[in-house]
């Protein structure tokens, strides 16, 4: 089974179907053992650069030496590494590379002759028609395609004689606003009207007629206009557009007729040109000479208009019913349902892992630091990611959801050929958090309404992590308020709050409590002369003692530099004694492992309370604090 790999980025979220369309048309006429991985961002029509990297990061996933044969449409990509750096990977790859509209380097070009559709039109406007004075209003300047429609302009105009100067020029983007601004700016420029206005395409030439009116001007009665491309802009305004006609599928068929020709080893030309056609319509002072179905344009239409409400409706409840969700799992399940009316023959959403991390941090970070987070790469993908969601032909797949995978394939070939894949990105701004994967995604291509689909479950996944992350940073702060920052005891503010808490549980059930109050010996002495790092082993060692020697339940916690507080219920009675040399032999042991400079030891003192008293903690720790200071005194008294 041979691979085709097609990376592209949409025009402004408007999928470009028409080649991967021509490319199934022929390889399903031939039926040739091939299948198509489309691999596509929307990066250009976003000021966001966060975006825009998460979109483009898409181009990252595939291994391109794992396809037989790339096609590269990135005329679009606003971002100049991301187009240099692509076509490197796909240069690097070692197999053949198809550029479509612009001409790469060692790669094979496929798309229309602009040098020369454009020089035929202006050689008609001029031969025909007797223009002879021209505005011009261009897409961007550094635009491969509108670059070699100026060079034709521009090469018959110098082979003629025609006089131009740049302030007969604007240039734009291929937008409709841009025939609006580039005629306000000509007309505000110039006194006199020129005979003709040439633009970049029929979006532009439509905002021109447009822009032209609102001066009380008419084409061509005022000024002849001739657009490109033959838009369906071009046909219905009035009066017509004289454009250029080429058959969008045209480009996607030729890929793959090349790309047959090479697998066979035969030697074909570096650039491929598909027919184009000029139509001289009345815009250019021709009668059109075509026949324009009115009732099926508006009936085309009209449907269109409906199915797109039905979309439109469906994607409202779909993103009604996500904002319910409360887990990751639960969106799966809400994608179920709705993933038939999609109308596709299967669809995956493959996940980074660490989008559940803040759950698992928060119940294991021991430190509660607020830096811990959740780190998603930016550039690439992770080597190991987990498929979250699979779905094909009408049922969910849980078998193999939460499967990891690695890369795209095996888990995305497919036994039969001439399938097409499609895979888009799933990031929030530049983090990226995974990819989803249509198989068959032709009705959601054709009717433009992945941008929409997509957008949806995006929003409701990062919701939901946000709201996962918030709760995480709660639960982190909630255990600041309450958890000493060096040893994850609870500090003094939590033996407040739960201490006697814990104290009156254990006297309702009718159980004594053991309250033991710790001191250790000699911490300012250990900061002074060995500094604070050495301090804070001593400190925390104390606790990972007081932790490990202690009763399952009992409650911990460092009230002070040196001082701690344990309560725990009493068992056995006389077991105090046992407790403090358990602690003690930790201590020392600890100290001995890492040749601490000085014994680590620490003063004890307890008390056991009576369930039949109405004594407070504070009165039982008072307690237990006299009796350790008696011993502390002692050890003094026996030092000296």
């Amino acid at each position: 089974m041979r691979k085709i790999a097609l990376l592209m980025d949409e025009w402004k979220r408007c999928f470009t179907f028409a080649w991967p369309s021509g490319i199934l048309q022929r390889i399903r006429e031939v039926e040739e053992d091939i299948n198509l991985y489309i691999f596509s961002s929307s990066g250009n029509w976003s000021w966001d650069k966060g975006y825009n990297i998460g979109e483009y990061n898409i181009y990252q996933l595939p291994d391109l030496q794992e396809f037989d044969g790339i096609i590269l449409d990135l005329n679009n990509v606003v971002m100049e590494n991301v187009r240099r750096e692509t076509v490197d990977r796909a240069k690097a790859s070692g197999v053949p590379v198809i550029s479509l509209g612009c001409e790469i380097d060692d790669c094979y070009y496929v798309g229309i002759d602009n040098y020369h559709a454009m020089y035929e039109m202006i050689e008609h406007m001029h031969e025909k028609h007797g223009c002879q004075s021209f505005w011009f209003v261009m897409g961007p300047r550094k635009n491969y395609e509108n670059a070699k429609r100026l060079e034709g302009l521009k090469a018959y105009m110098d082979e003629h004689g025609i006089a131009y100067s740049e302030d007969d020029f604007y240039f734009g983007n291929f937008e409709y606003s841009c025939g609006l601004q580039g005629f306000e700016t000509l007309y505000q420029k110039h006194e006199v009207l020129p005979d003709a206005i040439i633009c970049a395409n029929d979006n532009i030439a439509v905002g021109v007629g447009e822009a032209s009116l609102k001066h009380g001007l008419h084409i061509p009665d005022d000024f002849k206009v001739t657009g490109f491309d033959n838009f369906d802009k071009a046909s219905i305004y009035h009066p017509n557009i004289t454009t250029v006609d080429h058959v969008r599928e045209s480009i996607g068929i030729c890929c793959a007729d090349l790309f047959m020709e090479l697998w066979k080893g035969k030697q074909t030309q570096r650039l491929n040109y598909i027919p184009s056609t000029p139509l001289f319509w009345e815009s250019c002072g021709c009668k059109n000479q075509a026949r324009i179905d009115v009732r099926n344009d508006l009936k085309a239409r009209m449907m269109y208009d409906i199915q797109t409400q039905e979309f439109q409706d469906t994607v409202l409840l779909l993103e009604y019913e996500l904002q319910s969700c409360e887990t990751i799992s639960d969106i799966m399940d809400c994608i179920a349902k709705f993933v038939s009316s999609f109308q596709c023959d299967a669809m995956y959403l493959v996940m980074d892992e660490q989008i559940h991390a803040y759950k698992k941090q928060a119940k294991v970070n021991e430190k509660h630091d607020l830096s811990q987070g959740t780190e998603f790469v930016q550039k690439g993908y992770p080597s190991k990611m987990q498929i979250q969601f699979a779905y094909e032909n009408g049922k969910r797949l849980n078998e193999i959801e939460m499967t990891t995978i690695e890369g795209i394939f095996p888990t995305f070939d497919f036994e039969r050929s001439r399938q097409d894949f499609l895979f888009l990105p799933l990031h929030f701004g530049k983090d990226t958090i995974g990819y989803f994967v249509i198989r068959n995604a032709v009705y959601l291509l054709e009717q433009q309404y992945l941008f929409d689909v997509m957008s949806v479950l995006t929003k409701a996944i990062e919701n939901l992590h946000k709201k996962e992350k918030l709760q995480y940073m709660n639960d982190l702060l909630s255990k600041l308020y309450v958890h000493d920052a060096v040893t994850g005891l609870y500090n003094r503010m939590g033996y407040m709050k739960f201490g006697n808490d814990f104290l009156l549980e254990k006297h309702r059930k009718g159980q004594k409590v053991t309250v033991y109050f710790i001191d250790l010996d000699r911490l300012k002495e250990i900061n002074d002369e060995f500094g604070h790092e050495f301090g804070d082993y001593a400190i925390i060692a104390v606790a990972r003692a007081m932790e490990r020697c202690s009763e399952r339940g009992a409650f911990i916690a460092r009230i002070g530099g040196d001082e701690y507080v344990l309560l725990q219920q009493t068992f056995d009675a006389g077991k105090e004694e046992q407790f403090k040399c358990e602690i003690r032999r930790e201590l020392s042991d600890r100290g001995s492992q890492i040749e601490f400079p000085v014994p680590l030891t620490v003063s004890i003192g307890s008390v056991v309370t009576d369930p039949m008293r109405n004594d407070s903690l504070e009165e039982y720790v008072r307690l237990a604090d006299e009796k350790m200071y008696e011993e502390k005194v002692a050890k003094k008294a026996n030092r000296k």
